[in-house]
């Protein structure tokens, strides 16, 4: 992850917390290995990824697509693929060709209206990247 902002400290982000407590869960958070961080983890912070920096993003992206993919993440997360794309900026062509492959795969469930806006916004958004 390097220096990106992981799980913890992008909960501590949304909760206003000081430096110090943004410290403290950084330093609780999985930096080396994605495949390590579980859904259950996942599941329990829903928000982190509006906080996620590029360097987070990258590293945490595979672990929430897998876990949504297998049905696991019991939270909607394509709204996190909308809108502004620099969070994604260090995304190799193959890394967003996956995205745009979740993407599509999403768009094949049966989801709620506003649920795929947002799936159809979001493929837009990519295919147009």
């Amino acid at each position: 992850m390097g220096d990106g902002i992981g799980l913890g400290e992008a909960r501590a982000l949304d909760d206003y917390a000081s430096n110090e407590v943004r410290a403290a869960f950084r330093a609780n958070d999985e930096k080396s290995d994605w495949t390590a961080i579980a859904a259950e983890i996942l599941n329990k912070h829903p928000s982190s990824p509006s906080f996620f920096d590029a360097e987070g993003m990258r590293f945490h992206l595979p672990a929430y697509l897998i876990a949504d993919l297998d049905n696991l993440y019991e939270h909607e997360f394509v709204y996190h693929l909308c809108g502004p794309l620099e969070k994604f900026s260090l995304l190799t062509a193959l890394q967003r060709s996956a995205v745009e492959l979740y993407l599509h795969a999403i768009c094949e469930r049966k989801n709620t209206a506003s649920y795929q806006y947002d799936v159809k916004r979001a493929l837009e958004e990519w295919a147009a990247w």
